[in-house]
């Protein structure tokens, strides 16, 4: 068998153009290979016509914003999110549907089918954080069946009520162990994935500093990311206002118009109590906080109340009507309150108990636990 081949001779100079050539293909071939983007296409079926599609960031518990926008036509969409957005969960939104579909902005194409009826169930792949998200939701729907399962197990049993509860307990506590596991799992495996940081940073409110200090010390390569400048920034606060340091000082205007700043109670134990006139179980909590200053406001105790209060009347009246006779003070910013961002307030009633230095000692007691806690000061 005999193959003939035909040898070509190309001058120097052409060589060097014909190089550069090749050079400059071979450099887009690559570009559109490594796809230097993160373009989102969808098919969502049962929509017809047009509909408006929001790309969402959420920023609050039940607030967002809304960052982009593109038109679907008969189910079909396509959006590129830019560069800066990349390393975040977003949400889409279709038309004045109620449901959304979430997924991961990074380098790729992502790839999101579902249909109208049931938006929640669109299947998202297509790039690493995508299809590692998709296989943390069919854990948790494991997870879910397992308790829903094993609940009902132990809810038609025999056992007494008291022994339920503990098999609950015990239940709940043995998935979510199974949960935390499957996180730490993510995070050993890839610690440049923004998914496991994510869901570290779902928990953000619930997680204390050095939890905080122990998951960040997991994705060192992740430090400009959103999620995890703002679980450093939660852990710089909480490290200020955490059992065994110094209470903040502040200062803040009194129902008549003066001031009062925290530090001028050293000498006296002090709570430190965080409310609102239209905040039930604050006051719910009045009869048992009445009890303790009723008790110890002889002996060198004392409570100071924040109101998250935005209308002066309001808090003023409800002062009265509830009959609480300790210091009140309030910047009637509501929860823009700079006193309330200061200890990392986002819910309320919280409570801050500090000792005679200003030190504080505990927080978030309620009930008999702070009325023990209060006791233990004076015996």
């Amino acid at each position: 068998m005999f193959v003939y081949v035909k040898t070509v001779f190309i001058k120097e100079s052409s060589m060097k153009k014909f190089g550069g050539l090749m050079y400059l293909l071979c450099m887009l071939i690559l570009s559109g290979c490594s796809g230097d983007a993160c373009k989102v296409d969808g098919k969502m079926s049962d929509f017809s016509g047009e509909t408006t599609v929001y790309l969402l960031r959420r920023t609050g518990e039940f607030t967002h914003d809304t960052l982009m926008q593109t038109v679907m036509k008969d189910g079909s969409f396509r959006l590129e999110i830019p560069r800066d957005l990349w390393g975040e969960q977003y949400s889409l939104k279709f038309g004045d549907k109620r449901s959304s579909v979430a997924f991961f902005a990074e380098q790729g194409n992502v790839r999101i089918e579902g249909s109208g009826k049931t938006i929640y169930d669109a299947n998202v792949t297509g790039t690493p954080a995508n299809d590692s998200w998709d296989r943390y939701q069919k854990f948790m729907l494991d997870i879910a069946k397992q308790r829903n399962l094993l609940g009902k197990e132990i809810g038609s049993s025999n056992d007494s009520d008291s022994i339920k509860r503990v098999k609950y307990t015990q239940l709940f506590q043995k998935l979510e162990g199974e949960i935390e596991r499957y996180k730490d799992s993510l995070a050993q495996a890839d610690a440049n994935s923004v998914v496991p940081l994510f869901l570290y940073y779902q928990a953000l409110q619930l997680l204390k500093y050095d939890e905080i200090d122990r998951i960040l010390a997991k994705f060192p390569q992740l430090a400009d990311n959103r999620y995890y400048k703002e679980l450093k920034a939660q852990a710089d606060v909480l490290r200020k206002i955490s059992p065994g340091v110094m209470a903040p000082d502040f200062e803040v205007k009194t129902v008549d118009d003066g001031t009062i700043k925290l530090s001028s109670f050293r000498g006296k134990y002090l709570i430190l109590d965080f409310w609102a006139s239209w905040c039930g179980p604050c006051l719910a909590e009045v009869p048992n906080v009445k009890a303790v200053y009723e008790q110890y406001k002889d002996k060198g105790f004392e409570i100071y109340g924040v109101s998250l209060d935005d209308k002066k009347d309001a808090w003023v009246n409800a002062i009265e009507k509830h009959d609480l006779p300790w210091i009140h003070v309030s910047s009637l910013k509501g929860w823009e309150c700079p006193v309330a961002k200061i200890y990392n307030v986002t819910g309320i009633p919280k409570m801050y108990l500090l000792d005679k230095e200003g030190r504080i000692v505990a927080m978030d007691l309620r009930g008999e636990a702070l009325k023990e806690k209060v006791a233990s000061f004076f015996n």
